[in-house]
């Protein structure tokens, strides 16, 4: 029997703690799952994760944090340019890596707050990210004790509008069988379009595994390793484990969003050859929507 476990990503006083309930995402499309014969566990984590002793957030890390933020950032953008960047790109890149900095001094840098106040919004920003991360973690932690086949780890803004679409399209990429090992990680939320994100130069339309769900979306392939967003990623648990000792490989400071950790990962594996062409499969259009970003 094919399994899968279902993370969710939540807070006690999240505004979409609705879906920490009996019909929010995780719990619907587990009975769904269920219906079709798959063993499904889910576990709903609200808890503070982030704890003082961990790590002691001052003006200086939060700081430091932005600034290896916009660090990735740039990293992220060279890689997915890699092969196709074009000189007279660079200019702008540049322009942009600046603007970038000078928004983030304006809006986390406010020289009327002391730094280390916990009133400082970059501080505020740091103690909510970090949470985040470690409550994912958590998750992936969890799935991988429990062996699963899949894990699904989504952020309780995840919803979708056609739950038998979801549950039938994941049930064709669960079943599907391409090459030997399958996917390693799935896209299936979409904050952005392709073009919007600059992947679609890396995507293609897969030949062998098409969406078994209702609604018209077409399976991609990648050339390498893209992300669109974390609110709902579905990872083969045999790459979780590699992934995650990526992950962990990574300093808890500077603390950085958990979308850009997981790309700092994605990279090194990409350059470590753990990870390649048409290991990571994107829906598109996503059939879990995210909230937050309507």
């Amino acid at each position: 029997m094919r399994s899968i476990f279902i993370g969710l990503v939540s807070h006690k006083k999240s505004k979409f703690a609705y879906n920490q309930g009996h019909d929010g995402l995780a719990n619907t499309l587990k009975v769904a799952l269920v219906e079709k014969g798959l063993d499904v566990h889910v576990q709903i984590n609200t808890s503070d994760e982030y704890s003082p002793n961990m790590l002691q957030i001052d003006g200086k890390i939060a700081w430091a944090s932005v600034s290896e933020t916009l660090k990735i950032e740039d990293q992220w953008g060279k890689y997915l340019r890699h092969g196709a960047s074009q000189p007279s790109t660079a200019l702008v890149n540049s322009f942009r890596s600046i603007s970038r900095r000078l928004w983030a001094f304006i809006r986390y840098w406010r020289p009327w707050l002391s730094s280390d106040s916990t009133a400082s919004p970059g501080i505020s920003l740091v103690r909510r990210l970090l949470n985040i991360e470690l409550s994912h973690v958590r998750l992936m932690r969890e799935g991988i004790r429990l062996d699963t086949d899949w894990t699904l780890i989504i952020e309780d803004d995840a919803s979708t509008l056609d739950l038998v679409d979801c549950r039938d399209g994941l049930l064709g990429i669960i079943n599907a069988s391409f090459g030997e090992r399958g996917p390693a990680y799935v896209n299936i939320s979409e904050s952005f379009t392709p073009a919007q994100l600059g992947v679609d130069h890396l995507l293609t339309a897969s030949s062998g595994s098409t969406w078994a769900g209702s609604a018209s979306r077409v399976i991609a392939l990648s050339i390498r390793p893209v992300t669109n967003t974390v609110c709902a990623i579905l990872y083969r648990t045999t790459f979780l484990k590699d992934l995650l000792t990526y992950m962990d490989s990574l300093p808890l400071s500077p603390v950085v969003p958990i979308d850009w950790k997981l790309n700092a990962a994605l990279m090194a594996m990409t350059a470590d050859g753990r990870i390649g062409t048409g290991d990571c499969w994107t829906v598109t259009p996503g059939p879990i929507d995210q909230l937050s970003m309507r």
